[in-house]
């Protein structure tokens, strides 16, 4: 048809215009693109985000770590197992080596350590598994390393209740529970009213050269209180068999974070480290297995707490040394950050952390006892608004730009029909 050849003819004609109209619309669909928080794209069934990243939780987050050890405190000798406790104003803390009993509470707005003496405990033990079960205001411990009557070092599966009212401790064990184990990670999920735990060293009985001692576990448990049930939730898909990982519940998601985490001693020459991060549906007590491009380096006997709005994860060790580097990780975005923060505490491994709802984690390990806060480097901190000077900028001169080429379009095309003179 002739209206083809002849709009082909005019562009052809007019090399100017028609460059004018294809920057243009150029020039518009940069600049929608650039509006957008996140430019998603799929090869496949793989997401990618675009080079506009995410806002995350952890973003305009700095640490500040704190030694506040007092001269009157616990003197473990291993990994002892804390959680906080509100009708004790503070974190419980229990043994933490083969030869301590003791319980302890540690004040963070007094800065101080008290011993308490309950009639009733369980044995000198370490490497046990504690979470504050909140809807019925006590303690659960379970398992842990402790000498038997007959010398033997040996792993237990014990279930113990320590009620802070009553300042007393009660082995509640029940048929049915875990296999025993050491260096398992246990929370606290207040939306299911139960207490979740998560694999764990089977640690045998008695001596061995390191490969011996026992295999690890990737078995999912849960724990009712109140009905004193142990019940096993593993499904198909879960981390692979470790001990000693960072494990946290998350309440602004409902879900539980796991990273790292070591298969077997990380003394024997072929040992290696876990670095790969795993969220569990504590409803469904369905694994899924997150894949962040940037995220801490593998690590055993990390530190791991939630803090408002964020988990934040510190130090560790891999089986070549340890670290004192301080993260953040927020469920939404899969994103590990690096929080910039002073050095933190030296004490890794062997260190116990707990969140203390005055604003600070509790660090405590080696006798040294340490706060860390996280505070918002910007004012009123991340808000999700994508509407930020990193993208209104490049979007305003995209649009002022695609507006001046409108501008000289139409004075083109008015020029082109002007009749010419005699």
């Amino acid at each position: 048809m002739a209206p083809p050849i002849v709009c082909l003819g005019e562009a052809t004609k007019k090399p100017a215009f028609a460059w004018v109209i294809t920057s243009a619309a150029f020039l518009m669909v940069a600049s929608s693109l650039a509006l957008l928080p996140g430019t998603v794209g799929v090869t496949g069934d793989l997401p990618f985000l675009g080079t506009t990243p995410l806002l995350t939780q952890a973003q305009g987050l700095t640490g500040t770590w704190t030694n506040v050890s007092p001269t009157y405190a616990p003197v473990p000798y291993g990994v002892p197992s804390i959680a906080y406790v509100p009708a004790s104003h503070g974190s419980i803390l229990f043994g933490g080596s083969l030869q301590s009993s003791e319980t302890w509470r540690y004040r963070s707005d007094e800065k101080n350590w008290s011993q308490l003496y309950p009639q009733s405990s369980p044995p000198p033990m370490m490497g046990a598994s504690m979470a504050y079960d909140s809807g019925v205001g006590k303690v659960v411990l379970f398992g842990g390393i402790w000498v038997r009557s007959d010398h033997s070092v040996c792993a237990g599966n014990d279930t113990w209740l320590y009620d802070p009212l009553l300042n007393t401790w009660t082995n509640v064990s029940p048929p049915g529970s875990p296999p025993y184990r050491s260096s398992a990670s246990m929370v606290y999920d207040p939306v299911t009213q139960r207490v979740v735990l998560f694999g764990g060293h089977h640690f045998y009985c008695g001596g061995g050269i390191p490969e011996q001692t026992g295999p690890r576990l990737n078995d999912t448990w849960t724990y009712d209180v109140r009905a004193n049930t142990w019940t096993n939730v593993t499904g198909p898909i879960a981390p692979s068999a470790r001990s000693e990982m960072g494990f946290v519940y998350d309440p602004r998601e409902s879900r539980i974070v796991l990273f790292g985490g070591i298969p077997f001693e990380p003394f024997y020459p072929a040992s290696y480290a876990f670095g790969d991060t795993w969220v569990l549906d504590s409803t469904t007590y369905g694994w899924t297995h997150y894949d962040p491009l940037a995220k801490p380096s593998a690590r055993y006997r990390l530190g791991m707490a939630f803090v408002p709005n964020v988990t934040v994860l510190y130090g560790g060790c891999s089986t070549s040394g340890c670290y004192q580097d301080t993260w953040a990780y927020d469920i939404p975005t899969d994103a590990w950050t690096e929080l910039p923060s002073n050095s933190g505490p030296p004490f890794a491994p062997g260190a116990a952390f707990a969140f203390d709802p005055s604003g600070v984690v509790v660090a405590f390990g080696k006798s040294e006892t340490w706060e860390l806060r996280v505070t918002s480097s910007t004012q009123g901190g991340p808000t999700g608004n994508p509407l930020t000077s990193g993208y209104l900028i490049p979007s305003a001169l995209a649009i002022a730009g695609a507006g001046a080429v409108f501008v000289g379009a139409w004075w083109l095309r008015a020029r082109s029909r002007r009749p010419k003179a005699p």
